[in-house]
């Protein structure tokens, strides 16, 4: 029955806390107690795990819910949780690393939430957690940048908030909502925007690109694989079926993959190939049913993979070279070549080359979308996997790792941890891949699916075979320039800069008019109560003029206050009277 109750989340966040009170020592035994814990939960929750906290006897939190879908992301979340603790052993501080195992215990909590309640307050610990992360890094550019993620995910918490109030109010249920028509009601719209942040639904996904290439290397390997799956996951249980997502899902797979042609910076390029690889989840979860389900469920749990690879080969570079720029490097394949390798397999695999984890899955979301007479999503989904093995397979391997160097720098060895963590990774990428039953297995509908049908394959072989001639002749032109491009983060930058400029020039100009004229007023009446003969000697008529103040008894002063103390207290007693 314990075991039936354990919720590996929750002790992930005490060991966490944990961390940030002992001694330093205590650092690294407890992260891999943490990341032992989360793995525990992949061996004790099944369907019959219960926890529920009575508040009341109308309010009950049900802390464990186990389905199909949770408990496939419970399994990635455990697995990434271990893989990035192995990553990151060496190379983060207490905090850091304290921080960092609550963050992943609040995503599994978040994850086995079956009520409103217990959902926003690990979603919310989970996004301040992940603030830290940015702020660690210590720099000018990593604390505005943890700044403007805390701003964005505070918006996008309490539009959470208010949306599942709203439903609560309506239904009489605090259980998580389900959508699946895009209505008119304001709970709708309230969690669709909500969830679309943690999601990078545009125009809410400029927090991505700005924040991660700001954090700590291990910082970025532990978000990449947590804020926005937490986001798919719940989009998969609130929304899917809500066809009105499909084409949003094709914009941000497109969108994101063309913005990641432009980038220089490699961590802020992976950003924007998170946002396409999630368009491809919002297109399958829009669909619905059982393989628009399980598209995005296998479609996510191979991201966190591969993209993990991606963001810890692209911290290595980092930290070895000093440099984050794709026109400042080349030539690593011979001076680190377990990361040039490792890269490489991931590369391949979020372009969707056959009998790697990527493909597995994009088979399934493809089926989906064109099984549902989508041809023309369909089409430009295809299309986004060119633009991927243009952007990432073939431009960031060849101008980084096998291409020449474009400038002379120092390679320093990285922690042998760092090294273990990237080849696991890419392990888990082939593994996957090649058994790709290991994954249907334990998706939420279990469908039959035949990845490796000899159209199929030759189909991707084909296009990318061409993608890679048009590489090759215009290979010259493909290397970035060395510009930040802004997205919809120009909305926020400049017009909402100037706007915000602009009012509160207004409000300090009117409070100081105000502040000017209060003065004014307290000085006119201050000067006149103190001397009456201020309000008669102006006066056009003689008689008021002539008005004399002056008492041999009593001093003026002692006059007014006998006046208004009897006029407040006759206001007394009246009111007192009339109560």
């Amino acid at each position: 029955m314990m075991l039936n109750n354990f919720h590996p989340g929750l002790l992930m966040i005490l060991i966490g806390a944990l961390i940030l009170i002992l001694p330093d020592k205590f650092r690294e035994p407890c992260a891999l107690i943490a990341a032992a814990s989360g793995m525990l939960g992949l061996f004790t929750l099944n369907s019959s795990s219960c926890l529920v906290y009575e508040i009341t006897p109308d309010i009950k939190l049900e802390m464990i819910h186990v389905d199909g879908l949770s408990m496939m992301f419970i399994i990635i979340f455990g697995i990434i949780t271990v893989i990035n603790s192995i990553y990151s052993f060496d190379i983060q501080d207490k905090w850091e690393k304290g921080l960092s195992v609550i963050y992943g215990g609040s995503i599994i909590a978040a994850t086995l939430a079956g009520d409103i309640i217990t959902l926003i307050v690990f979603w919310e610990v989970a996004a301040f957690s992940a603030a830290y992360l940015i702020y660690a890094n210590h720099s000018r550019r990593s604390s505005r940048s943890a700044l403007r993620y805390l701003l964005m995910h505070a918006f996008g918490g309490n539009m959470l908030l208010v949306g599942f109030l709203l439903h609560a109010a309506h239904t009489n249920s605090l259980e998580i909502p389900k959508f699946t028509a895009a209505g008119g009601s304001a709970a709708f719209w309230f969690v669709l925007i909500g969830v679309g942040v943690n999601a990078v639904v545009p125009p809410f996904n400029s927090w991505i690109s700005d924040s991660y290439p700001e954090s700590t290397i291990a910082g970025t390997v532990y978000m990449c694989g947590y804020t926005t799956k937490l986001g798919i996951y719940a989009m998969i249980r609130i929304f899917a079926g809500t066809e009105a997502l499909l084409y949003v899902g094709v914009f941000m797979a497109l969108y994101g993959v063309l913005m990641a042609f432009l980038e220089n910076d490699l961590r802020r390029l992976f950003s924007y190939h998170i946002m396409s690889q999630l368009g491809y989840m919002v297109a399958s979860l829009a669909i619905g049913g059982a393989w628009g389900v399980d598209g995005a469920a296998a479609h996510a749990f191979n991201n966190i993979f591969y993209k993990g690879v991606l963001m810890m080969c692209s911290g290595a570079v980092i930290m070895a070279t000093g440099k984050r720029k794709i026109t400042e490097l080349g030539g690593l394949r011979e001076k680190m070549p377990i990361t040039a390798w490792a890269f490489l397999i991931a590369s391949l695999s979020i372009a969707g080359i056959p009998f790697l984890n990527g493909f597995a899955s994009k088979a399934v979301v493809m089926h989906a979308v064109n099984a549902g007479g989508h041809e023309i999503a369909g089409l430009m989904l295809t299309v986004t996997s060119i633009g991927t093995w243009l952007s990432v397979a073939l431009k960031v391997n060849w101008f980084v790792f096998f291409g020449k160097s474009r400038s002379e720098f120092e390679v320093k060895p990285i922690p042998v941890s760092m090294r273990i963590g990237m080849i696991i990774g890419a392990l888990g990428c082939v593994i996957v891949g090649v058994y790709p039953s290991l994954l249907y297995r334990i998706m939420p509908y279990r469908i039959d699916v035949h990845p490796f049908s000899v159209d199929h394959v030759l189909e991707y072989v084909i296009l990318f075979a061409g993608a890679t001639l048009v590489f090759w002749i215009f290979r010259v032109k493909m290397l970035p320039h060395d510009e930040l491009s802004l997205d919809f983060d120009w909305f926020f930058r400049k017009p909402m800069a100037k706007l915000v400029t602009t009012i509160s020039i207004g409000l300090n100009r009117f409070t100081a008019w105000a502040d000017s004229k209060s003065l004014n007023f307290v000085h006119f009446f201050g000067e006149r109560l103190g001397n009456p003969y201020k309000w008669t000697e102006n006066s056009k008529s003689s008689v008021i003029r002539n008005i004399s103040f002056e008492n041999e008894d009593r001093d003026i002063g002692i006059v007014i206050e006998i006046s208004v103390s009897m006029f407040a207290l006759i206001t007394l007693i009246a009111i007192i009277y009339i109560k």
